[in-house]
C-alpha cells in the first residue's frame, strides 16, 4: 500500500494560507489580552500547522510557499520552529513518542507564577519554555518571533534570500548566557508589560 495522493480536507471556510494567516492574527490578539495557557495553545497550534500544513495550499512557485521552507531558514528560526513543534505536538498528544520524543528540544516548561531564577530576572509572570538548558523564551517572545517571520513570508515584496535581521537578533536575545550587552531588540520586547514593584 503506498500513499495516496491525498485531497483538501474539509474546514470552516479557510482555504489558503492567507485564510490561515488572518485566523493566526486573531489568535494572537487573544493571547496578548491575558497570556494564558487555552490562547496559547491555540496560537501554537495555529503558527505550527500554517507553518508546517498550509504551504501545500500554496502554489509551488509561491514566494510565501518557498520561505516556509525549513531547510532554507537560519538555525536560530528552526530553533522557534522546534520549540513550537515540541508545544504543538506536547499540548495536543500529551506524550510524546519516538522521532517526537528524541528532537524535542524543549527542556522545562514554565508555568504563570514561578518562582524561578528566569522569572526572577525576566519579572514575566508568564508561559515560557527553556529549550537546550540555556535558551528562554515566554509565550510573549515566541508570539512576536512568529508574528515578525509571517508578516515577512506574507509580503511578496521581501526577497526569500534576505531572512529579517531584527527577527534573528530577537532569537538570538533569548540565548542568556551569550546575550549581548546590546540594546533589547524590538521584536523582543514588543508587548511586555511591566509590573511596577
Amino acid at each position: 500500500m503506498g500513499d495516496s495522493p491525498g485531497f483538501v480536507g474539509p474546514t470552516f471556510g479557510l482555504q489558503s494560507s492567507a485564510d490561515m494567516y488572518e485566523k493566526l492574527q486573531f489568535e494572537a490578539q487573544r493571547l496578548r489580552k491575558g497570556w494564558g495557557k487555552f490562547d496559547a495553545a491555540n496560537f501554537i497550534w495555529t503558527a505550527w500547522h500554517l507553518f508546517n500544513d498550509w504551504p501545500k495550499s500554496e502554489p509551488t512557485e509561491s514566494p510565501s510557499r518557498n520561505k516556509r521552507d525549513r531547510t532554507s531558514l537560519p538555525e536560530e528560526m528552526r530553533l522557534v520552529i522546534g520549540i513550537t513543534n515540541d508545544l504543538a505536538n506536547g499540548t495536543k498528544h500529551f506524550i510524546l513518542t519516538g522521532k517526537s520524543a528524541e528532537r524535542c528540544k524543549v527542556s522545562e516548561v514554565h508555568e504563570e507564577l514561578e518562582a524561578d531564577w528566569y522569572s526572577y530576572f525576566f519579572h514575566e509572570n508568564i508561559l515560557a519554555v527553556t529549550a537546550h538548558g540555556d535558551w528562554y523564551f515566554s509565550i510573549r517572545v515566541l508570539q512576536n518571533l512568529w508574528m515578525a517571520y509571517f508578516e515577512w513570508v506574507f509580503d511578496d515584496q521581501q526577497p526569500i534570500d534576505k531572512f529579517p535581521i531584527e527577527i534573528l537578533d530577537a532569537i538570538r536575545y533569548c540565548h542568556i548566557p551569550t546575550r549581548p550587552a546590546t540594546p533589547t531588540p524590538r521584536i523582543w520586547l514588543e508587548h511586555i508589560e511591566y509590573t511596577p514593584e
